[in-house]
């Protein structure tokens, strides 16, 4: 409004407002949303994760130096905002994955449904006596 109303100049307000940190946080927070959004931080976790493995204190321990390592060349504010959606991948596929073994236990623990035990369905057809002719009629 100042430059609208003729207060101060353009350059002035913009000097006041287009810090050099600003921007800076500006670009980082761009760059952490596109590698949101091309799935680069899912890539990044899922190799974190295999170097360090799901212990919690390892996960830690990769987390805090890859953003050391961020550290080394943008600001500590930028580098937290460029792990955090890493961080957030990994936390959701840890929840998805206790989830997914809750349901399997709840399902096992009934008897209704055991994916490990699929094949099973299938063997009860050999044993009806004439499996030997369905076996001559596949095999020709």
């Amino acid at each position: 409004m100042f430059p609208l109303f003729g207060i101060m100049g353009s350059k002035q307000v913009a000097s006041a407002y287009f810090k050099d940190f600003h921007l800076l946080l500006i670009g980082v927070i761009c760059l952490a949303t596109s590698i949101e959004k091309w799935n680069l931080h899912k890539r990044v976790a899922l190799k974190m994760v295999m170097l360090v493995g799901v212990n919690p204190a390892w996960l830690m321990l990769g987390f805090m130096v890859s953003c050391a390592f961020l550290s080394m060349w943008l600001s500590n504010t930028s580098a937290a905002a460029m792990v955090m959606p890493i961080v957030e991948a990994v936390a959701q596929q840890i929840i998805r994955a206790e989830a997914e073994a809750d349901e399997l236990e709840m399902s096992c623990s009934n008897g209704s449904t055991n994916p490990a035990l699929e094949l099973d369905e299938n063997i009860g057809e050999y044993e009806n006596p004439d499996w030997k002719e369905k076996e001559k009629q596949v095999n020709g």
